[in-house]
């Protein structure tokens, strides 16, 4: 299918520049928003600041009155400064959904980048619910500097929690206006966002690489994205598609065995000295 018109956030670098790349390269209208300029033959590029909402604001008053998806991708790895990865990770996200809501038309759909780190947003639902249930930007904002306490060790991984769990209770209204609204889970990919979090997670992000061979392609990831935002998949809704290559089954079902991993080993040294 092509001929969309779709708006792309983060499409400087990474998957967002993959994804923007693909669905121009199939015919599509792609509106490109980033702070840094988007590539050429990606599509138009919009200046916008997704954790500024002004700067989307701005952005937002400037694409077409109709669009057939959105797809968010911007993001930063942090972990500092925390309050950084909570603006662009999640407020900005939302604040975007929210603008461009009443834009897409119907059979359209809204995907938006969370990751593996998120998929356990349950085990702490009643911190995550708490910020995704705030109204608007500023709100979260406020909820976010109230209660770093409960979030602030690691950012990016609440941040995509509060991702997974957005596009999972969105699914509801977007149904109701004849969209969907899904989110697409990455495990490691090689973007430059890689040392970061090779950074953050030490040993334990070069073990995880090891167990699949390689760190995925961005224009893998871009694959699935652009089939959940286009289709044909209309009854594909509130779902968080894991693409790891499958390394997180593994790990559920005992096919990769955990206990030699540095996090395995630091939990069993912690538990030692107690």
């Amino acid at each position: 299918m092509s001929g969309k018109v779709i708006v792309v956030t983060g499409a400087a670098s990474g998957i967002g520049a993959a994804t923007a790349r693909m669905l121009a390269q199939a015919g599509d209208e792609v509106h490109c928003l980033d702070v840094r300029p988007t590539p050429p033959d990606a599509g138009a590029h919009f200046a916008c600041d997704i954790g500024d909402p002004a700067s989307i604001n701005a952005a937002v008053a400037r694409l077409p009155s109709a669009i057939d998806a959105l797809i968010n991708v911007a993001a930063v790895s942090g972990p500092t400064p925390e309050e950084l990865v909570m603006r662009v990770n999640f407020l900005g996200l939302r604040h975007i959904t929210t603008a461009l809501f009443g834009r897409i038309t119907k059979g359209g759909s809204i995907t938006s980048v969370a990751s593996v780190a998120g998929r356990e947003w349950q085990r702490r639902a009643d911190v995550v619910l708490g910020l995704v249930d705030t109204d608007g930007f500023e709100a979260g904002l406020a909820w976010c500097r109230e209660n770093a306490a409960r979030w602030a060790k690691d950012p990016y991984t609440f941040s995509k929690q509060c991702v997974t769990a957005y596009c999972l209770r969105m699914s509801k209204a977007a149904r109701e206006a004849g969209l969907r609204c899904n989110a697409i889970s990455p495990g490691s990919v090689e973007t430059r966002l890689s040392p970061s979090f090779r950074d953050q997670m030490g040993a334990q992000f070069d073990w995880n690489n090891a167990q699949m061979g390689r760190q995925a392609r961005p224009e893998e990831i871009a694959e699935v994205i652009a089939f959940v935002a286009k289709g044909p998949c209309g009854w594909l809704n509130g779902s968080d598609i894991i693409v790891d290559g499958g390394l997180v089954g593994g790990v559920l079902t005992g096919a990769i065995d955990t206990s030699a991993s540095p996090a395995s080993l630091a939990k069993a040294a912690r538990a030692a000295n107690r």
